[in-house]
């Protein structure tokens, strides 16, 4: 927090609003410097922190609902873009309805397109809902598949059934297979049921692309990363970085 307090103007500040949670990053001299996390009722919180922030330019990016008082403050102190559909990308979008894609998404496939240049990537997001998607090596964004996030399908169990229980603590528990009670078969099914899931993703692009590059981002990858540690590369700013792409692609 004291980073972004202490930005010099030469800083870009990057705000992503996603379901659940406000993420604020801080660039200078075009470096991650600093990532904060917030809940999305945190407002007054986050007001505070964009006012003493210096920065002198700044991106907003949101999957739901912005607070018109957020967004005011943003453009009253920070010249101001936010991403939508219509903005320009260092990338081509080939996707039948570019006007229904996430802006996550699309930053996503921006920052991967930088990373692994001329490298086709599949892109595998862990959020509320988990996001599959492919950018070939000319940089175009060919499409990909949305699936219920992990938190979601333990919620979906327990509201779509009467005697399933609510797990909600199931990032502090063990997988075992076979499930020896309910409560164990529940998290086998929905953490086994994702590797699974990702091996058939995985598996799917591979055949379609010799020398596919895999990379993973959002919150609850760690919770995968060791059955795919030798094949999949993690950037948890993903996101992130292809926002501040977008940003200096629009206003440098």
């Amino acid at each position: 927090m004291e980073k972004i307090r202490k930005a010099r103007k030469n800083s870009d500040l990057v705000i992503d609003i996603g379901n659940t949670r406000i993420k604020i990053a801080m660039f200078v001299n075009d470096k991650l410097v600093e990532v904060l996390s917030f809940s999305n009722q945190s407002a007054k919180e986050i007001s505070g922190l964009i006012e003493k922030s210096g920065a002198r330019r700044g991106i907003l990016s949101a999957v739901t609902h912005i607070e018109p008082a957020l967004k005011s403050l943003l453009s009253e102190r920070m010249e101001l873009l936010e991403v939508s559909n219509a903005t320009k990308l260092p990338i081509t979008i080939g996707y039948n309805s570019p006007e229904t894609l996430g802006t996550d998404r699309i930053a996503n496939a921006v920052a991967a397109a930088k990373f692994y240049a001329k490298s086709d990537v599949l892109i595998i997001d862990f959020g509320t809902c988990i996001k599959y998607d492919l950018v070939n090596a000319d940089g175009i964004f060919c499409g990909g598949a949305i699936a219920p996030g992990v938190a979601m399908r333990f919620e979906s169990m327990h509201r779509m059934t009467g005697k399933l229980p609510l797990i909600s603590d199931w990032g502090s528990s063990n997988v075992s297979w076979p499930g020896k009670s309910t409560r164990e078969s529940m998290i086998a099914g929905v953490m086994l049921g994702i590797e699974g899931e990702m091996a058939q993703y995985i598996e799917r692009a591979a055949n379609d692309y010799d020398s596919l590059m895999i990379i993973s981002t959002g919150g609850d990858y760690s919770f995968f990363e060791k059955a795919y540690k030798n094949i999949i590369f993690a950037h948890p700013y993903l996101t992130l970085e292809g926002l501040h792409e977008i940003l200096k692609f629009n206003i440098d």
